[in-house]
């Protein structure tokens, strides 16, 4: 499978790019400063900003599917809705039909999900960042692309778990405490959604193996 990946040099995009490669795809590293970029087998480079659509198009021809791991400062309030529009119009020039998220669990009715004390935290310091968030989670979902969009809950640098829960948000009932994923265990995640077709048009968390329980 042929991916391209935004946000390549990010925590999360970095590592999806060494998971992918070790399981047999090829990435295109599509980022503003392609030379931070690993070099490893199976990995090429693309320069280009997020919302640079003609340069983002041309790095995509070919490709299977597109990977979006990109976020703004915390005082950006609309950078995930004025790039992520560009980003569908490059998939489609370019007739990339699979396009898989990195959302933010907290983003729109995530949060119902979510303990007390993270409510908190997502109603007032990440307010402005999660409206963002979920506002390009809908503009995904109204594309007509075959998206994925994952909830991962808070991240660390950290070894990874021996195991990470996937599950559909629909059969989500609540996410208790303030739940940590390394990030490792977020891209192996995503190596698993974004070439499984089950996976299409789905909302998923990702999260700690304790860190959800079902919806009763």
């Amino acid at each position: 499978m042929k991916i391209v990946v935004l946000g390549a040099t990010g925590n999360v995009g970095s590592r999806f790019i060494t998971q992918a490669v070790h399981a047999g795809h090829q990435v295109v590293a599509f980022a503003r400063t392609p030379e931070a970029v690993a070099v490893q087998p199976g990995v090429t480079t693309a320069k280009g900003a997020a919302e640079d659509t003609a340069a983002l198009t041309t790095a995509a021809q070919d490709a299977d599917a597109l990977l979006v791991s990109i976020t703004g400062s915390l005082r950006d309030r609309d950078f995930m809705q004025r790039t992520l529009p560009k980003i569908i119009d490059a998939a489609k020039t370019a007739g990339v039909a699979r396009v898989v998220l990195v959302s933010a669990f907290g983003a729109g009715d995530t949060a119902q999900k979510a303990s007390g004390s993270a409510r908190l935290i997502y109603r007032t310091a990440l307010r402005g960042f999660l409206a963002d968030k979920a506002a390009a989670d809908q503009l995904l979902q109204a594309s007509g692309l075959d998206w994925t969009i994952v909830y991962p809950v808070n991240l660390k640098d950290a070894p990874a778990l021996p195991e990470t829960a996937i599950q559909p948000l629909t059969g989500v009932g609540s996410v208790p405490g303030l739940p940590t994923l390394p990030f490792d265990n977020v891209a192996t995640a995503l190596v698993g959604i974004i070439t499984d077709p089950a996976t299409t048009r789905q909302r998923l968390l990702i999260t700690t193996p304790k860190g959800w329980k079902p919806l009763r």
